[in-house]
């Protein structure tokens, strides 16, 4: 009997001990898919798998993506009610979910020991198969005065109405009480002012007022353009042509005459750039094109190897890589008629061109350039890549009124070590440096001393890059110079160095030394004051825009630091997960 008592006081605890363990077990948020779709670590191993998937069932929300369209309480609903009670559900589940551990049981998530369930049931905003639910979403819906509301652009800094297709294109918002909006808010100029201010240039007037000769993101002198594009303004990548800098390169090439060589790293979502180059073809214009190709023969842009099926005349450095497969041929520029040239960093891609990835392009007449650049695209065509191609020597400065232009290719010109240093370490005012890639430990020692001397520094440096190993920008800041980690969803793509009111240094190079001593690139370093003005204030404006907090730390590139980057569909720190996969863009 004793033995009896025994073994039932022993199961006995156990199970109140197992009871206890169970009711004590939390799991934490891993990833939220929707509302009602989260994934919750169940072996608290931190591992995404299947079993980690936790629906709730019989639960419905209003998104733009559903199936819900058909359903009756959806039917009368306006497309601004739609929009803005999607934005409220999702800022309720970020609400609850952020920095959560929860229990799960009986097919439910508890949240502070409450159903998650009936907590959003009970917000009014998510309905069920029951009238109850259904009525008090309709309730809620007739009690919100969306007149009360606007939508406010964090990048921007712009309010739109809630119907404002401008605003709810960005994916940098947030909606807000009139009431609540920053200070420092502009209205919208087309859906509050009723003003129709969106600076788009007709196909059929592309030509640029003379007149002007500053705008935010155009600048000319003579037969020198310069175009700014805005990593401000774009936050989802788009096939289309819509800004300045791609509506003139695509205007060049549709009124080219004779002859159009192009050196690009390669082209992708770009239709109508694509399709004027074709039409150049038809219409007699002889093309011949250059492209990086690895050594299986594959471009790095899927539209670049459909290009390669219709351009008649082309070469890639595929040869060369088979024996060197770190060197790229990343130039990006167009010669148009033996007269005129197309530069810069901007690829011809949905992320550059758009305005998506922060660039500058430049485009000028100059017969004399157009010869320099040629020379260097014959080795090229010809088969001479990297660093088979000999220096060209008849690139003796070029004169376009009071501006000097210095024309530089590597890997024979020895760029960073012959000509960007030496102006680093004659700069006496200011060094403000874009760039999307900083690897090359030369550059810190100039960069010091310039620093030691009372030069103001500043240097915006990608996102992404910011998280290389090989990145030199935690050792600058050490040193004392100002680096700001850009937090966008595109890239810092620019390759520049702003010095003195004095000099700008403009390419296709990021300051690496595989750029350097291994790959086609090409950089205009020129001189002229009222251009490095204009450049200066490009940058001044992106480093204004950037928050002080990223002078001492790097936000990741796909997360929710990075404005949009969670909602562009790219993978903008390239480790194979997009958007809500991505572990940075967890509800936290």
């Amino acid at each position: 009997m004793k033995k009896f008592i025994l073994i039932v006081a022993i199961l006995t605890i156990t199970f109140i001990i197992f009871v206890i363990t169970e009711n004590q077990k939390y799991n934490r948020v891993l990833k939220v898919i929707s509302p009602v779709e989260i994934y919750v670590d169940i072996n608290n191993n931190l591992i995404f798998d299947e079993k980690d998937s936790i629906k709730v069932k019989n639960l419905y929300f209003i998104d733009k993506d559903s199936n819900l369209d058909n359903h009756d309480i959806l039917k009368d609903l306006s497309e601004t009610e739609k929009f803005f009670i999607e934005y409220k559900e999702k800022q309720i589940v970020s609400r609850l979910l952020k920095n959560k551990f929860v229990k799960i049981k009986y097919n439910d998530i508890f949240v502070d020991g409450k159903s998650y369930r009936q907590i959003l049931l009970n917000t009014g905003l998510f309905f069920d198969d029951t009238e109850e639910s259904q009525y008090r979403l309709k309730d809620k819906i007739k009690s919100i005065d969306l007149d009360d509301y606007v939508i406010y652009n964090t990048g921007s800094r712009k309010f739109h109405k809630l119907s404002c297709k401008y605003g709810r294109e960005s994916s940098a918002y947030k909606i807000v009480k009139k009431d609540k909006l920053n200070k420092n808010a502009s209205p919208c100029k087309i859906c509050i002012l009723n003003i129709d201010n969106t600076n788009k240039i007709s196909d059929s007037n592309i030509e640029i007022k003379k007149n002007i000769k500053y705008i935010k993101d155009y600048f000319e002198k003579g037969n020198i353009k310069i175009f700014f594009l805005d990593l401000n303004k774009i936050f989802i990548p788009v096939n289309s042509c819509e800004t300045l800098a791609c509506r003139i390169l695509k205007n060049e090439i549709d009124n080219a005459n004779k002859t159009i060589d192009f050196a690009i790293y390669g082209i992708n979502n770009q239709d109508e750039i694509y399709n004027s180059l074709l039409k150049a073809q038809e219409r007699g214009v002889k093309i011949r094109w250059v492209t990086d190709f690895d050594n299986r023969n594959q471009n790095y842009y899927e539209d670049s190897l459909k290009l390669q099926k219709k351009i008649v005349n082309y070469k890639t450095d595929a040869d060369y890589v088979n024996s060197n497969k770190y060197a790229i041929m990343h130039n990006k520029f167009f010669i148009f008629d033996n007269k005129k040239v197309w530069t810069g960093s901007s690829n011809i891609t949905s992320t550059d061109l758009t305005g998506f990835n922060a660039n500058y392009s430049v485009l000028i007449e100059s017969q004399q350039l157009a010869k320099i650049y040629t020379d260097e695209f014959n080795q090229m065509y010809n088969g001479n890549f990297h660093k088979l191609k000999k220096v060209i020597n008849n690139k003796s400065l070029v004169l376009l009124d009071s501006t000097k232009i210095k024309v530089l290719f590597s890997p024979q010109d020895d760029i960073i070590n012959s000509s960007l240093i030496p102006i680093i370490e004659n700069a006496k005012e200011y060094i403000y440096i874009p760039i999307f890639y900083i690897t090359n430990y030369s550059l810190i020692g100039a960069l010091e001393k310039a620093h030691k001397k009372g030069v103001d520094i500043k240097i915006i440096n990608d996102a992404t890059n910011s998280h290389n190993k090989y990145s030199i920008h935690k050792e600058l800041r050490k040193k004392g110079i100002k680096v700001k980690t850009e937090n966008y969803a595109g890239k810092m793509h620019m390759k520049a160095a702003i010095i003195d009111d004095k000099i700008s240094f403009i390419g296709s190079m990021n300051f690496t030394k595989t750029a350097n001593i291994q790959n086609d690139e090409n950089v205009l370093i020129i001189y002229d004051t009222d251009i490095t003005k204009y450049l200066k204030e490009t940058f001044l404006y992106i480093w204004n825009k950037i928050p002080e907090k990223y002078l001492i730390y790097d936000p990741k590139a796909e997360s929710t630091e990075s404005l949009g980057s969670c909602y562009d569909g790219i993978d903008n720190d390239f480790d194979n997960k997009i958007d809500m996969e991505d572990e940075g863009c967890f509800v936290k």
